[in-house]
């Protein structure tokens, strides 16, 4: 895993989920990533005062804090796919990891 954050339209949507066009992190693993999918964990700015949750990692992007919402995994196409912003420093990587494990455990 390369942990690469992109521009990605997550719409059209249904309820709850993430939408708009917003960044992504690429979380699929270098032989799903050769397929026309990817797999990816939504992005969010976070606002003054918003709590973060055990199921969420706080992250920095472009000088700002984001929120990786861990809950809201997706698979997308990857004409959903703009262009790619940054990659996400080792020392994440891990805290991640941890919280998808518990996610899916």
């Amino acid at each position: 895993m390369h942990f690469n954050i992109y521009w990605a339209n997550l719409n059209p949507t249904i309820g709850r989920e993430q939408a708009g066009h917003r960044p992504v992190l690429v979380i699929s693993n270098d032989i799903e990533n050769q397929m026309d999918i990817v797999t990816v964990i939504p992005i969010t700015s976070r606002k003054k005062g918003r709590k973060i949750y055990p199921n969420e990692v706080l992250i920095t992007l472009n000088d700002k804090e984001a929120i990786l919402l861990c809950h809201q995994v997706r698979t997308i196409s990857k004409s959903r796919i703009d262009g790619k912003i940054d990659v996400l420093d080792e020392g994440i990587k891990s805290k991640i990891v941890d919280v998808l494990c518990m996610r899916f455990g």
